[in-house]
């Protein structure tokens, strides 16, 4: 089991180019992957997308790409000699069309910071795509496993409130039937008040309070609820895309829920039920974090 929380880093250089790769994601319906990355690499989106696809199945995730150019022997960066050409022959027109008296100094160059980075669509070759995927890989590695680490405690988190579930459960199938059976005494005895002297059939008056009675017995989504928690117990011991089916188990437990709440006339069975719709809750939010 995967959580869609995770992160991971990771660098490599290759030829004098460090490839920086940060991954981070958060809970999403489906699979949706955003990248930020310098506009030479929009080529290469295709290939790193389906990299990422591989492993991941669901969540929102943001994936940074960073391309620093090492520095010389002299500490100094590699100046691009082309663009810095650019941006002298600009400022000259400027100065000419406008009819400036003043001469072109080293500030006013150095506002152009992007003279000093390279024309990466040179640099894109065989080995520095095998280099880019290599690192996205390197990045994947702790980004799944920081998802899994997160996964598994959300796993036991849900099996606890699952198995407190089951005992509160437990304790008011038990109560069930007894309350049945009180209830049905309880409406023939008030009924039999209220009629008093007046004739009656009893045997249709006690059919007519058992429809009633059986109207409150909670019996049969004691049993519902149950059969949904077994399941939900299988599916949390399994591996793989659990996140929806979990979701549709725990829709089909607050729904038996809500229904013994409306059904009961018993105040400590209904504060059970509301306990179990709390804890059916609690896990539902954690449920909308797994993959």
């Amino acid at each position: 089991m995967n959580s869609m929380t995770g992160y991971g880093k990771a660098e490599n250089t290759v030829n004098g180019i460090t490839i920086v790769i940060e991954i981070k994601s958060v809970n999403g319906r489906y699979l949706d992957i955003n990248f930020r990355m310098p506009a030479a690499l929009n080529g290469q989106e295709a290939v790193l997308r389906s990299l990422i696809k591989k492993q991941v199945r669901r969540g929102k995730l943001s994936v940074f790409i960073d391309i620093k150019r090492a520095l010389d022997e002299s500490g100094s960066g590699i100046i691009n000699e082309k663009r810095l050409m650019g941006y002298m022959q600009a400022l000259q027109a400027i100065k000419e069309k406008f009819n400036i008296n003043d001469t072109v100094q080293l500030s006013h160059v150095m506002a152009f910071p992007d003279i000093f980075e390279q024309d990466m669509d040179e640099q894109i070759d065989a080995g520095f795509i095998a280099a880019l995927k290599d690192t996205l890989q390197n990045a994947l590695e702790p980004f799944i496993a920081m998802r899994g680490k997160e996964g598994e405690h959300l796993r036991q988190d849900m099996a606890a409130r699952i198995k407190h579930i089951q005992q509160l459960a437990d304790v008011i199938g038990s109560k069930s039937q007894k309350n049945t059976r009180k209830d049905f005494d309880k409406l023939l005895n008030r009924s039999l008040e209220l009629i008093g002297a007046q004739k009656i059939d009893k045997d249709r008056l006690e059919q007519e309070i058992a429809l009633i009675s059986d109207k409150v017995d909670i019996s049969e989504e004691c049993t519902r609820l149950q059969s949904h928690l077994n399941q939900f117990k299988k599916e949390l011991s399994k591996d793989g895309e659990l996140g929806k089916k979990l979701t549709f188990l725990l829709q089909e437990m607050h729904r038996e829920a809500n229904t013994m709440n409306s059904k009961t006339t018993d105040i400590d069975v209904a504060h059970d039920v509301i306990i179990i719709k709390e804890e059916i809750e609690k896990i539902r939010e954690q449920a909308q974090n797994i993959e």
